[in-house]
């Protein structure tokens, strides 16, 4: 793993992901536009952000407009669709870089959505097993507060416990990749030992991983005070553009990250390397 690598991975395909990030934009903003200007949300907003109505003019709540709810509907959509596709092109992501492949790969969007609901659903095994993990080690330690170490003890294994899942999920993600199998990323027990097994290579792709996250944290912040003040349609959109711009740039060096995790644990790349001429890359 290289976390230069890894930061400038996306910016090799700058225009390509840039032109997600403006498509994405337009398709909530359109949306969000026809919500916000065809329903008054001002008494909505007073309740949250609490106003004095003594102070405010802010009238009643009337009940929610066809045009609002198709916005509002439409904005969910998006997200839906936006976050199945991009689980599913994240396998594309996977298998590029497992091939020395450089460049973003090109868009199958049904594929890609269609991937990507495999592995949400195989991931919903990955979070009921997390909550058993989570709802045990609370009965452990309300069972056991006269106990201190007993309750240490709970906590470490769950925290281990979790650590090892999560790392199971990615190693699934990867061998759905290599395979081209989505039940790849079914077989729990599987991915399970590899995790155990390589738990230090895991170690480090997390401390990768959070490290990702501070440096587009902060470039993200030093956007967001530049433009912050901005009010209006024109604010909305500029705040849909940079939470996509950063979102997506940091997932996809995310995905290179687990990528070169996947090639130091040992997965085979040699059906990936065999298909690489087959795949036309952008």
């Amino acid at each position: 793993m290289s976390f230069s690598k890894a930061f400038k991975y996306p910016l090799n395909s700058f225009g390509d992901v840039f032109s997600l990030v403006l498509i994405l934009t337009i398709a909530v903003a359109v949306f969000l536009g026809v919500a916000l200007n065809s329903y008054d949300w001002t008494p909505i907003l007073a309740e949250i952000y609490d106003l004095d109505p003594n102070e405010y003019y802010i009238g009643e709540p009337e009940p929610l407009n066809g045009m609002a709810a198709f916005g509002l509907l439409g904005a969910l959509v998006v997200f839906i669709v936006e976050g199945f596709w991009l689980s599913g092109y994240s396998i594309e992501v996977i298998r590029a870089v497992m091939s020395e492949v450089e460049l973003m790969p090109k868009i199958d969007f049904g594929r890609n959505v269609k991937d990507g609901i495999y592995l949400f659903a195989s991931s919903l095994v990955y979070w009921i097993i997390f909550f058993v993990i989570i709802v045990v080690s609370m009965l452990a330690h309300k069972l056991t507060q006269a106990n201190a170490i007993v309750t240490v003890v709970a906590v470490v294994v769950t925290v281990v416990a979790v650590a090892l899942m999560g790392w199971a999920y990615l190693i699934g993600m990867a061998r759905f990749a290599v395979d081209r199998d989505y039940r790849s990323a079914w077989q729990i027990r599987e991915n399970l030992l590899r995790a155990r097994k390589h738990w230090p290579n895991g170690a480090s792709l997390l401390l990768y991983m959070v490290a990702l996250s501070f440096v587009y944290g902060i470039f993200r912040g030093i956007v967001e005070g530049i433009f912050g003040g901005v009010t209006g349609m024109i604010g909305i959109t500029l705040s849909i553009v940079i939470y996509y711009f950063f979102n997506l740039f940091q997932h996809f060096s995310t995905q290179h990250l687990i990528a070169h995790f996947a090639i130091e644990i040992g997965l085979s790349t040699d059906n990936v390397i065999q298909e690489k001429a087959k795949v036309d890359y952008a």
